[in-house]
């Protein structure tokens, strides 16, 4: 069995080019989301007859693997097999039952047809991806957007203007301000510290210029009052990866996202907006814009 190893800054290439082969949906697929997660995930990989094998096991969850990803995009039975079997050996020597989380739809028949009536697929709503248009975001046209088109003309009857900033290495420290003055107020009972969301930004923004990512500050009355952070998941799509403002200042958030969207991503179709992580007050902010597509995905017992 070939051994797993944990995941470095080195292995960003490897990743890139392994993932813009498969042009992935879901929004863990690709190499910035897994380093800034990795503390959480405690993520180690293999590359096993041409397959790309991930397992997490994170100290806050169960042990999972990913499904192996073929790092030609080309799924091929027999090597799928035999990463799998790799895969298994690797849970055995851990003593842990056999898991593959957060598969997508689209790769459920792969696993279906490796394990027949030996896998127990279970829905994993609370990390199935939200997915807008990019032209719904970015004009919030339509009766339905009609609210987030109220939420930001208060914000202009309000602070009458406001400045969009982008992200560079000379205002990272304002974003770090916001992130831990959002954190402060609102992360007062981490589970743990490996499942900090703050030291998961502070990964992205501490290895800004080793990134293809595109952010955005806006700046009222003088003052940064939210930022965000995204990049291209696959050609059409990209992903908001992070979004911190001070909510006391009304609109912040419906402006930074339409504004984000309309600058920075014109040319893509779609928006990937991540997960709600089973929190109902973010279920409800993530379906007010109306996704197109949920991007689903499960848990796969074997």
């Amino acid at each position: 069995m070939d051994s797993f190893k944990a995941v470095t800054i080195d292995d960003q290439q490897l990743f890139c080019d392994i993932f813009s082969k498969v042009s992935p949906t879901a929004s863990e697929l690709t190499f910035p989301y897994l380093f800034m997660w990795k503390r959480d995930y405690n993520l180690s990989y293999s590359i096993v007859e041409g397959y790309l094998c991930m397992v997490s096991q994170s100290r806050v969850s169960f042990p999972f693997a990913f499904c192996p990803i073929p790092l030609d995009g080309r799924q091929e039975e027999q090597r799928f097999k035999k990463a799998l079997e790799a895969v298994e050996a690797y849970f055995k020597e851990q003593g842990h039952p056999l898991v593959f989380g957060r598969v997508e739809e689209a790769r459920l028949e792969d696993l279906k047809k490796a394990y027949g009536n030996r896998a127990a697929i279970e829905p994993l709503d609370s990390a199935s991806d939200y997915v807008y248009l990019s032209t719904d975001l970015a004009t919030l046209a339509g009766k339905k957007l009609s609210g987030k088109r109220n939420h930001i003309n208060q914000f202009l009857r309000l602070y009458d203007t406001y400045e969009y900033i982008s992200v560079e290495d000379t205002n990272l420290h304002e974003c770090r301000r916001i992130l831990d003055d959002w954190c402060d107020k609102n992360e007062t009972e981490c589970v743990h510290p490996d499942n900090c969301e703050r030291l998961a930004c502070y990964e992205l923004l501490d290895n800004w210029s080793k990134f293809n990512l595109k952010g955005a500050l806006i700046k009222v009355a003088g003052k940064f009052e939210a930022f965000t952070v995204g990049e291209l998941l696959n050609p059409e799509t990209a992903v908001i990866r992070i979004e911190k403002g001070n909510s006391e200042v009304h609109g912040i958030y419906t402006l930074i996202n339409r504004e984000f969207v309309a600058r920075e991503w014109p040319d893509v179709k779609y928006i990937n907006r991540e997960e709600d992580m089973g929190l109902e007050g973010l279920r409800k902010s993530k379906l007010s814009y109306n996704p197109v597509f949920m991007v689903n995905k499960f848990l796969v017992k074997v």
